[in-house]
This record gives structure tokens, C-alpha cells and sequence, in this order.
């Protein structure tokens, strides 16, 4: 891939970065299909993200960038405008900059979660499900849970106010949904979901829930994309579980984030 002053630029933007893997995803698509564009990991601390916010607005050869942990619930406040998808959850992970420097956030992440980890809403519905995380990853994917009518979502964060923050705005847009606030026992659940950054750095995270009570019948997943196989996962595979990988959840969010950004992906 040769990089000019041509160029189209696209950042991918965490704190850490070394996990980040949609350069990885994004840069083999734009060579194969002939698009002068490249994406790059920049890494931002959260004391500095708001006061780089202008320097993303100004740089005029920037498309657009990508948003991971701790970030997204920032760049929702500091986008002009927000794509439907990002409205629900109050957190982006795709922004957008038009020719004028005004910015319009999305959220793809639970779209690409139950399309690239699970198999389509169909798996939910009908299923109790345990949702770890309720940070910007996770309230996506409650929304999404909620959409496909499962039949008992239950809430867990370290975060009691964000938890019930999530669990209001689920009901407020879906009233009917049977949700409520627990631990990280995942007893009496047919699906479980880490949607924390625990397993991030294997050799200290903690897992991010009982494992006692997992029973082999349960699909156990990780919104984890780097390393592929966390604790979390590495033990659920030895208890018999059906485990479901993160990176899966990026590949789908691909497609979403191209059209998002103008490309016919």
C-alpha cells in the first residue's frame, strides 16, 4: 500500500492501543478494492481525548475515525451530529467528518455483535442472557438484546448507576422487555456476555464472572477481540461451553462503519 499526500486518512483511537485490531480489518479491504485510504492506530489518553477533539475536526485529509474503550461515551457529547444507531446508547465507536470538519457519530457495535459473535437476533430470542459491561459496547448490545425480544436480560456493572442508567434507557425505548440489575453469577442463563475489558491483559484481568455456576449448555461470549482467547473463554471451552470469539464482532462492524463512511462496501 502506498501512501501519498492524496490519501484518505482514517485513525483508530483507544487507550491502550495494542489491542486495536481494525487496521488490521479496514486496511486489507481498502488495498484489495483499490481505495487510496489508510487507517492507523493513534493513541489518545482520556485526560487528552477532549483537547484533541479540534485538532480531528480540523485535519481536512481525515475521514473519519474510530472510536474504542474508554472513549466512545466522550465522543457522543463532542460529536455534532449522531447517526441513529448512536442515539440509543449514548456512546459512539464510528465518527464520521464531512468536507466542512462536523462530525456525526454512530455506534455499530451491537449490530456487529449479534451479527458476527451471535448467530442473528434468532439465537436470543427466547433466551435469558447475562450482559457484563453496561459501558458503551455493552449498552449497545442490551439494546440489541432487548430488540430481539430476549426473554430475560440481566445487567451487571461495577458502575451500579451506569447499570441502572442502561437498564432505564432499555426500558424507555423497549417496555415491554423483561430486564433487571444482578451480579456476575451467570446461573439460570442460557447466554452469557462479557462485555467488559476484563481479558484485555490476561495476566492480570480478572474473570469477569463466576465461573462455578457455568454450565456446559450455555454459550459463553467475550466482546474481547485481542488476544482472541481470554481466560473467560479459555475456561468455558474447558467446562464444554460453546464459545464465541470478539474478533467476529469487528468483522461484521466492518461493512457497517464502509457504508457509514461512503464506501460501497
Amino acid at each position: 500500500m502506498e501512501i501519498t499526500g492524496k490519501t484518505k486518512i482514517f485513525y483508530m483511537i483507544a487507550h491502550p492501543i495494542d489491542h486495536v485490531r481494525s487496521p488490521e480489518v479496514f486496511n486489507p479491504w481498502f488495498e484489495d478494492n483499490g481505495v487510496d485510504a489508510v487507517m492507523i492506530p493513534v493513541h489518545y489518553r482520556p485526560d487528552d481525548f477532549e483537547a484533541v477533539w479540534d485538532s480531528l475536526r480540523r485535519t481536512a485529509n481525515l475521514g473519519g475515525f474510530m472510536v474504542s474503550v474508554p472513549h466512545k461515551e466522550k465522543a457522543y457529547e463532542l460529536c455534532d451530529e449522531h447517526h441513529e444507531t448512536a442515539e440509543l446508547v449514548t456512546a459512539v465507536n464510528a465518527v464520521r467528518r464531512d468536507a466542512h470538519g462536523r462530525l456525526t457519530g454512530a455506534n455499530f457495535d451491537g449490530p456487529g455483535f449479534m451479527a458476527g459473535v451471535l448467530a442473528g437476533p434468532h439465537e436470543v430470542s427466547g433466551k435469558s442472557v447475562l450482559l457484563v459491561g453496561a459501558g458503551g459496547a455493552g449498552a449497545s448490545i442490551g439494546f440489541q438484546l432487548a430488540k430481539a425480544e430476549a426473554e430475560r436480560i440481566t445487567i451487571s456493572d461495577l458502575d451500579t448507576a451506569r447499570a441502572t442508567d442502561l437498564l432505564d434507557r432499555i426500558l424507555a425505548r423497549f417496555p415491554r422487555a423483561n430486564v433487571k440489575l444482578g451480579g456476575i453469577d451467570p446461573k439460570g442463563h442460557d447466554i452469557v456476555v462479557n462485555a467488559t475489558p476484563c481479558g484485555l491483559h490476561p495476566e492480570a484481568d480478572p474473570i469477569p464472572v463466576k465461573l462455578d455456576n457455568i454450565s456446559p449448555n450455555m454459550i459463553i461470549a467475550d466482546i474481547i477481540m485481542k488476544p482472541r482467547v481470554t481466560p473467560l473463554l479459555a475456561a468455558a471451552k474447558e467446562i464444554g461451553c460453546d464459545v464465541r470469539y470478539g474478533g467476529g464482532m469487528l468483522d461484521m462492524q466492518r461493512d457497517l462503519t464502509l457504508d457509514f463512511y461512503g464506501f460501497n462496501a
